[in-house]
């Protein structure tokens, strides 16, 4: 835990020695997708006992997002991506220090503080907000900007993650909407959102591979019904075992369309 803190701390020195050069959607991406997995790892530490397994996965998911961080901070050729980036190193330094402390009271006493949790969860959501923005952000270098099939796929990617985290968040705790509020979107419009992105990706890749969207339609078939029925039967461990299986595959097909 106080390694997660001397990150945190390490980040907010970097608040003041942001330099030129765009950031890599590549990094964002990492970023957005890391911290949003390290908050589906703390809910199901949380609701699993402090299992170390969980533990585990938050620590890489703190790590990769640190890396993202580290190469973030280079960046920044305008004011605007500048504004961005200080935003996101204040973010972090908010939610990373949060995790630690949440994760430490659950290691003591049982069970986290709801308040201190539903911040670590709205300064998860303004990270991933700065970053998606970032990525999207038009004026990067014709050799950074990444191929359609590359950002479908990387939105896919992030989309899945964060139904998951959604997903375990309440499937994990019996305080429900409390350990989620940060949400702005239900599950039911999340699906419907991750289907839509699934038929784009669909349209652009090559006829060979098809055969891995079926494979992930198939999975997200069994997670589609899973969310629909989170109240009468949650089966977050499955759900999070598909999501890693999803993702496996979505990031196969990215490194194909580089």
């Amino acid at each position: 835990m106080n390694t997660v803190k001397a990150l945190a701390f390490f980040m907010m020195s970097l608040l003041t020695a942001v330099t030129s050069a765009s950031p890599s959607q590549d990094q964002l991406q990492q970023l957005r997708v890391s911290v949003t997995d390290a908050m589906t790892a703390f809910y199901m530490y949380n609701g699993l006992e402090a299992d170390v397994k969980y533990a585990a996965r938050m620590d890489r998911n703190i790590e990769a997002a640190f890396d993202a961080l580290t190469s973030i901070t280079e960046g920044g050729d305008s004011d605007e991506e500048t504004a961005f980036i200080r935003s996101l190193l204040s973010d972090w330094n908010t939610f990373s220090t949060l995790i630690a402390d949440n994760r430490q009271d659950i290691m003591t006493r049982g069970y986290p503080d709801i308040r201190l949790v539903n911040e670590m969860g709205e300064a998860c959501l303004s990270m991933t907000k700065e970053a998606t923005r970032l990525y999207k952000m038009d004026g990067r270098p014709a050799e950074e900007e990444v191929s359609l099939p590359v950002r479908l796929s990387h939105d896919l990617e992030f989309q899945m993650a964060d139904i998951t985290a959604q997903y375990t968040g309440r499937g994990t705790s019996n305080l429900g909407q409390v350990f989620v509020g940060y949400h702005t979107a239900t599950p039911k419009e999340m699906a419907a959102t991750f289907e839509a992105l699934l038929n784009k990706f669909e349209a652009v890749v090559k006829e060979e591979d098809k055969r891995t969207i079926r494979g992930i339609r198939n999975k997200w078939a069994f997670l589609s019904r899973s969310i629909s029925n989170y109240n009468e039967n949650s089966v977050p461990f499955l759900v999070l075992t598909y999501n890693d299986r999803i993702i496996a595959e979505l990031r196969e097909l990215t490194a194909k369309y580089r």
